[in-house]
């Protein structure tokens, strides 16, 4: 058949048919050629110009089954190619034969170019639709007459047991004979053909009619029986099982019925009998497991309890088979009633981890999500314990992790005399597990690189090397031998910090190990930095903000700002503004802050019908990410990297908490100016669909309950102590002592137990910090101090003429910097190697610090930053993309560095800048 004649192309023209043919690949086949297989990618569609071709589907013993042939003109492939589903049929050539055939992309380019093609396939489908349906109802009219004429045959009381069987979903061999005066046995040696209609289940001793088979009948059942006759045999059927107790039987008529309500009444009512909901034991638990529990328990009896024993043990295999058959029908309810009914809920799960843990895992997500709020503090421990034994069961050990430590946290907020409401305990262990998550995942996006073997050795080849290299090579600069080395083992551990193929606390360590073992410095010179009073006010710090974070507190607070300014987008977005500015001294991490700050902006944005990353949900979630996050340097209590990065110089320049407030009021002013601008200049217009309603952040106070015992206390607590710190240059009081009374008092009135010093506390950041500080120490003993400062005054001396120069160098140093070593590494690396320049320069080290603290954590590229990182995946990405970020990221830079030189002439004036 000549392709014009071909009922795809009727509509061409004779122009459009010569292209057509430049596009088309000629294919001939032999015959027994197979030209695709089942299963086979979707990828081209074939026009049969002459010959013939079978279809065949493959069986599940390996045979095929003939489906159609054919003929000239006729196209095979393309709802495959439709669909972009795998093949449903074999292809083979019949005879020999000539084919077109159409790739993927030549299709995609027909269809675009002729809207002929399009209409060509839905008259195609559509008749094949008919077709198909024709063949269906041919096929179930056959079956219906064969059906029929066997039921016929069959005597009266047989026929209504047929016919009884197809109502129900299976039938018990109690219930047969109970309705019918006949046995399954009985029923197969009366009808011997009876395996044709029904199959059996020996192990629950029931039958159930084949679906096939049960369909038809229900068909015929109303012309025969009457309208009534099905629900009587169901009512007949729920009676007797209600009877026997017989739960399991109840539930599954309810649920092929889609009546959920009454089967979960009856689940209900099963859980019941078998345990106690408030107590029972963890999901994970197996069934041998409680069987041997229940031996244990017959064992205490005696041997003269043998009987009760193996009765004992019959029940709890029925119970166990009742159960599996619950959770099987149970499978189809929906989620938001299943996660209402606790009970039930736990009956599932047991099931699930046993026979279905993504199922189980599926139900625990939506029963944290619909109803966790709604579930005592025991019942949330106890779903949070369901999660970990599905997540191991599923071999997702770090989720399992993660929802053992959120079961923790929950057991631990709902004891003492102050208990939680489960809404609040629910609430703040959501929080953690969303912040874990966020955390992780930024902390795998942060990495330059990934941690190949490979990148491992080379980077400890290269870290020996430099070890090897300082020793060896002649000092320079008038640095001493002991000099050469503590830098050669100073850039070992910046190249292990750049790779991270170790933790960066062990690397300090390490680094002060080589220090004392190489002679370098004494042990106490070593390990000075852990005796310092900046450490010991570390640790406090670290125990405030773990009371305040797991008080909930912050949480509160923000929505309270929220509720305080107008319901729009503008409005909310100066609600956002406010609540950082706020909170940004209570809580010395940056990262909790944006965990924080960012879910509630994309709460707010989803709530005012704004779209993923669009420019509401955009303009919400970066205002939520800077001055939640990266206005942590403008005061001192705002980061523990501040503390860190001022440690290193503080002993020589003390600022109190006032000052450094003071300081850097005025650069605050221009940055949060400049950024504002940009945020407005990029989503202007912006406006969102619907106020935002307010029983939206009502809801999320509700959540949170009232104000708890601990939470006034640390609420009071923290705030007297930044008061104090406020009031320093009046009472002279160091602020590690201020510290040290707040941590006295939360200890005292038992808000901060030892279980929170253990696992609030960062102590591996804290043993890093303790290096850090005796970093400094060491260098001025080995006088590299000094040396430094003399190389770079000959060789750098133009950036030491002005401040100006000397701030911007500072800045674009930082900004190059991170794009190698990032975090509290890059922060010691920059302020260690820039103060003796800073000093030349007559700048004030508070002012190298502030200025390193901004420029250390830019986002030009995602893995330059943690806390921008933390921000867009504690959204999920939802709330910003990369690329919306990256424009603010510029205007971040540009915000650091104007600030740094516009506020040279107020740093001078205060006499920070000589």
């Amino acid at each position: 058949m000549a392709i014009k004649d071909m009922e795809m192309f009727k509509d061409f023209s004779n122009i459009e048919l010569a292209k057509l043919l430049g596009k088309l690949d000629m294919v001939k086949g032999q015959a027994g050629d197979m030209l695709f297989e089942q299963g086979d990618p979707g990828d081209s569609m074939y026009l049969i110009e002459s010959g013939r071709i079978e279809l065949f589907s493959q069986k599940q013993d390996g045979t095929r089954q003939s489906l159609v042939s054919l003929q000239d003109g006729d196209t095979l492939g393309e709802m495959a190619l439709l669909t972009n589903e795998p093949r449903s049929a074999t292809a083979i050539v019949a005879v020999e034969s000539v084919l077109y055939y159409i790739d993927r992309e030549t299709f995609d380019r027909l269809v675009v170019e002729q809207p002929q093609i399009s209409s060509y396939f839905i008259r195609l489908l559509s008749q094949r639709l008919v077709s198909t349906n024709g063949r269906l109802q041919a096929s179930k009219e056959a079956k219906a007459q064969w059906v029929l004429h066997e039921v016929e045959l069959l005597p009266a009381l047989l026929r209504d047991f047929f016919f009884a069987c197809a109502c129900l979903p299976s039938v018990r061999d109690g219930l047969l004979k109970h309705l019918f005066g006949m046995t399954i046995e009985e029923a197969n040696q009366a009808y011997a053909a009876l395996g044709r209609f029904v199959q059996q289940d020996v192990e629950r001793d029931s039958v159930h009619m084949r679906p096939e088979i049960a369909r038809v009948l229900l068909d015929i059942l109303p012309q025969r029986y009457g309208e009534r006759q099905q629900q009587l045999w169901v009512d007949q059927a729920l009676a007797y099982y209600q009877a026997e107790g017989d739960w399991s039987s109840m539930v599954e008529v309810y649920a092929a019925r889609n009546e959920w309500e009454l089967a979960l009444d009856v689940a209900a009512i099963a859980a019941g009998e078998w345990a106690e909901p408030g107590q029972v034991k963890a999901a994970g638990q197996t069934g041998k497991a409680r069987r041997e529990e229940g031996e244990k328990a017959e064992r205490l009896v005696g041997e003269r309890a043998e009987k009760t024993k193996i009765a004992a043990e019959a029940a709890l295999a029925e119970s166990e088979r009742q159960q599996g058959v619950i959770g099987q029908a149970l499978r189809r309810c929906p989620d938001e009633l299943l996660v209402a009914r606790y009970a039930v809920l736990w009956t599932y799960v047991r099931y699930c981890v046993e026979h279905a843990p993504e199922a189980g895992l599926a139900i625990v997500e939506a029963a944290l999500d619909q109803r966790g709020a709604a579930y005592s503090a025991q019942q949330l421990t106890t779903v949070y314990e369901w999660g970990a034994d599905l997540c191991r069961k599923l071999g997702r050990n770090q989720l399992a992790l993660e929802y053992l430590q959120l079961a923790e946290a929950t057991a631990l907020s709902g004891s003492g005399s102050a208990k939680r409401s489960g809404d609040q305990s629910f609430g703040l262990a959501k929080q953690m597990l969303a912040r874990s998550k966020s955390e992780r995942l930024a902390a795998g996006a942060g990495r330059l690189g990934d941690r190949s073997r490979w990148l491992g050795l080379a980077a400890i080849i290269l870290a020996v090397a430099s070890v090897l290299g300082f020793h060896i090579a002649e000092p320079v600069a008038g640095l001493s031998r002991h000099g050469m080395d503590f830098i050669g083992i100073g850039l070992a551990a910046v190249i292990l910090w750049i790779v991270n193929i170790m933790p960066d606390y062990i690397v300090a360590l390490g680094m002060a190990m080589l220090w004392v073992l190489g002679g370098l410095v004494e042990p106490e010179v070593a390990l000075s930095g852990f005796a310092s009073p900046t450490w010991l006010y570390m640790i406090f710090i670290m125990a405030m903000s773990a009371v305040i974070t797991k008080s909930g507190f912050l949480y509160r607070f923000s929505l309270h700002a929220l509720k305080r300014f107008p319901a729009n987008y503008r409005g909310q977005l100066w609600g956002i503004v406010a609540g950082g500015i706020m909170l940004n001294p209570m809580i010395p991490s940056s990262s909790a802050k944006v965990s924080l700050g960012v879910p509630i902006a994309q709460t707010l944005s989803e709530s005012m019908d704004f779209g993923a990353r669009s420019h509401g949900a955009a303009g919400l979630g970066l205002t939520a990410m800077l001055f939640y996050g990266f206005t942590a340097p403008f005061v001192l209590t705002g980061s523990y990297t501040n503390v860190l990065a001022f440690g290193l110089v503080t002993s020589a320049s003390p600022v109190n908490w006032i000052q450094w407030f003071i300081y850097a009021l005025p650069a605050f002013v221009i940055f949060s100016s400049v950024l504002l601008a940009m945020i407005f200049i990029m989503f202007r217009k912006t406006a969102s669909a619907k106020p935002i309603a307010a029983d939206v952040l009502d809801e999320q106070l509700r959540l949170l309950g009232p104000l708890t015992r601990e939470e006034r206390i640390a609420v009071v607590t923290v705030l007297s102590c930044i008061i104090m710190l406020v009031l320093q240059p009046l009472h002279g009081i160091d602020s590690a002592w201020i510290m040290l009374i707040g941590f006295a008092v939360l200890v005292i009135s038992g808000v901060l137990d030892r279980k929170t010093i253990s696992t609030g506390i960062d102590w591996t950041f804290l043993l890093f910090l303790g290096v850090a500080f005796s970093f400094s120490a060491a260098a001025n003993e080995l006088g590299l101090v000094e040396a430094l400062s003399s190389f770079l005054g000959q060789h750098m001396g133009v950036f030491v003429t002005s401040p100006f120069f000397f701030l911007a160098a500072v800045i674009v140093l930082s900004f190059i910097v991170t794009l190698i070593v990032r975090d509290d590494p890059a922060v010691i690396l920059l302020v260690t190697a820039l103060l003796p320049l800073a000093d030349q320069a007559g700048v004030h080290p508070w002012i190298l610090v502030f200025v390193v603290l901004l420029s250390t954590d830019p986002f030009f590229f995602a893995y330059q930053s943690p806390t921008y990182l933390t921000a867009y995946y504690s959204s999920e990405g939802k709330a910003f993309s990369h690329r919306q970020g990256q424009k603010v990221a510029f205007a971040y830079g540009l915000a650091v560095l104007l600030l740094a030189l516009l506020c040279v002439p107020y740093w001078k004036w205060l006499g920070l800048i000589h």
